[in-house]
C-alpha cells in the first residue's frame, strides 16, 4: 500500500504539471527556515558545469575586438523608435526537470519544443517575438516560433540577458560582459567590469544592471558609458536581480534570499518580510515571477506585497518573464 501511495503522488505531481491551480496562499507556508539560507542549487550547478568547459570553447569570444559606442547607440535609438514597453500579454518561460523548455500560456505549462534542452532561457524585455537561451557547451540560441537555431555558432556565453530581438548582453566564462546589437549573429567586448555574475535589462533609461562574483550590484550609465556602484544597504550582498521599465530594480539576497524593490536605485524596501526567492524575472514593478525553494514558482501583481502559486504542482529551475 505505501509503494502504491508513493507511485500515485509521483503520477499526480506529472501529470498537475499541466493543470492551474491557483492558490492565494501565503509564500512563507512553503518554505523551511534552513532552505532560507541555501545557496541556489541551479545556479551553483551550471558554474560547475561551464567551469569545466576548456579555454579552446570560448576563443571566439576571446578574440573579438571592443563595441563601438556609436554604433551601440545607433541600434539602441532604433529600438527604442519602434519598440514599446508594452505587451499584448504577458510572456513566460522556464527551464524544469532535464533541462527542458516550458512556456506559460496564462493557464498551465507546456513545451513549445519537446526535443529542446537548455540551461537558460531568456524573454525579450523590449518588443514581442523574441526569446533567447544558453545550451549545452554555453552556446547561444534564438526561438524562431518553432524551433530553435544558433545565430552563431562559435559564440559561447554562461548568462544572457535580452533587450530586444537585435540587442542582447552576455556573461562570458572568464566572467566579462559581451554586447551584440544584430540578434546574436556578431558579439564584442562591453564595458570594464570584471567578475560578472548575474546580469538584466530594462529600456533605453534604465538600460542594464550588473552583480558581480563578490555580491557587489552596478548600473550601467548610458550617458558616461560606465558601471556605477549601486548600495543595497538591507541585503548587503546582490544574487539576482530584475531591471525594471523606469529605473528601478528587483533584487534578491545571496545569502537571505529576500527580495527587494527601487524605482531609482537609491532607496530600497522590502515588499514582504516572509518572501525567500532564489530567482526573479520582470521587466515592471508591479509585476513579477520567481523561483522559490523547492523549485515552487510564485508570482505577484502588487509589487511584491503577496505572492501566489498560478500552479502549486508545477516546478522550475529557472524563469524569465515580461510584460
Amino acid at each position: 500500500m505505501i509503494k502504491i501511495g508513493k507511485s500515485l503522488i509521483i503520477v499526480f505531481t506529472l501529470v498537475s504539471l499541466f493543470a492551474c491551480n491557483k492558490e492565494e496562499s501565503p509564500l512563507e507556508y512553503n518554505e523551511e527556515p534552513r532552505e532560507a539560507i541555501e545557496s541556489n542549487r541551479f545556479m551553483d550547478a551550471l558554474d560547475s558545469k561551464f567551469n569545466m568547459l576548456s579555454e579552446e570553447d570560448f576563443a571566439y569570444m576571446n578574440s573579438l575586438p571592443d563595441y563601438d559606442p556609436e554604433e551601440f547607440a545607433l541600434a539602441l535609438k532604433k529600438e527604442a523608435q519602434q519598440n514599446s514597453a508594452n505587451r499584448s500579454t504577458e510572456e513566460v518561460w522556464g527551464i524544469g526537470t532535464g533541462r527542458t523548455v516550458w512556456k506559460w500560456n496564462g493557464a498551465y505549462w507546456g513545451q513549445p519544443n519537446p526535443a529542446a534542452r537548455l540551461d537558460i532561457v531568456e524573454v525579450a524585455k523590449n518588443g514581442e517575438n523574441s526569446v533567447w537561451g544558453i545550451g549545452s557547451g554555453a552556446t547561444v540560441w534564438k526561438w524562431n516560433g518553432t524551433s530553435w537555431g544558433q545565430p552563431n555558432p562559435a559564440a559561447r556565453l554562461i548568462r544572457i540577458s535580452v533587450h530586444s530581438s537585435n540587442i542582447a548582453f552576455g556573461v562570458a566564462r572568464n566572467r566579462t560582459l559581451f554586447v551584440t546589437t544584430n540578434g546574436g549573429q556578431n558579439w564584442a567586448p562591453f564595458t570594464s567590469i570584471q567578475d560578472a555574475n548575474w546580469i538584466s535589462s530594462g529600456d533605453y533609461s534604465n538600460l542594464l544592471s550588473v552583480s558581480d562574483t563578490y555580491g557587489n550590484l552596478f548600473k550601467y550609465n548610458l550617458f558616461s558609458q560606465q558601471m556605477e556602484p549601486v548600495v543595497v544597504p538591507q541585503t548587503g550582498y546582490v544574487h539576482n536581480h530584475a531591471t525594471m521599465f523606469g529605473g528601478g530594480i528587483w533584487v534578491v539576497g545571496w545569502i537571505s534570499k529576500r527580495i527587494y524593490t527601487s524605482l531609482d536605485y537609491v532607496n530600497f524596501t522590502e515588499p514582504n518580510t516572509s518572501a525567500f526567492l532564489h530567482q526573479i524575472s520582470s521587466n515592471n514593478s508591479h509585476s513579477a515571477w520567481a523561483i522559490g525553494n523547492h523549485r515552487t514558482i510564485w508570482k505577484t501583481t502588487n509589487a511584491g506585497a503577496s505572492w501566489s502559486q498560478p500552479n502549486s504542482a508545477a516546478r522550475l529551475d529557472y524563469i524569465s518573464a515580461a510584460w
